[in-house]
């Protein structure tokens, strides 16, 4: 399982993006092995054109298996940044989030150093495309 981070989903929509990182993210959808979940998809369609591309972004992305942002997942997140912060290593709350989604549950791909960040405290799968 895979749960694919904006920042790997921006770089695969990029007409000129990076071919490396739209081969990897094929090959998950392909498998079948790719995961959402819903600060994901708001970071992704806040950034859509126009209403037509809103929501076949939306269509796609709620398509795939969904990982829930719970009371466990919010707590975990907080407790990491709490951890994180108390060492100097500051990371955005929405990445913290998406982290906690994915612990034990997936791997994240992305292309993010707040995930290696994250994962240099906790026992966090990530792989940077």
């Amino acid at each position: 399982m895979f749960l694919i981070d904006s920042s790997a989903w921006i770089e695969y929509l990029r007409p000129n993006g990076s071919q490396k990182v739209k081969a990897r993210i094929r090959e998950v959808l392909q498998r079948e092995e790719a995961f959402c979940c819903g600060i994901v998809i708001v970071e992704i369609l806040r950034g859509a054109k126009n209403e037509k591309d809103f929501q076949l972004l939306s269509d796609s992305l709620t398509s795939l298996p969904q990982i829930p942002i719970d009371n466990a997942v919010i707590e975990r997140a907080a407790k990491w940044g709490f951890t994180l912060d108390r060492k100097g290593k500051v990371v955005s709350t929405t990445d913290l989030l998406i982290a906690s989604a994915a612990y034990k549950q997936a791997s994240i791909l992305h292309l993010d150093s707040d995930f290696e960040t994250i994962a240099s405290v906790v026992d966090l799968k990530e792989e940077r495309l």
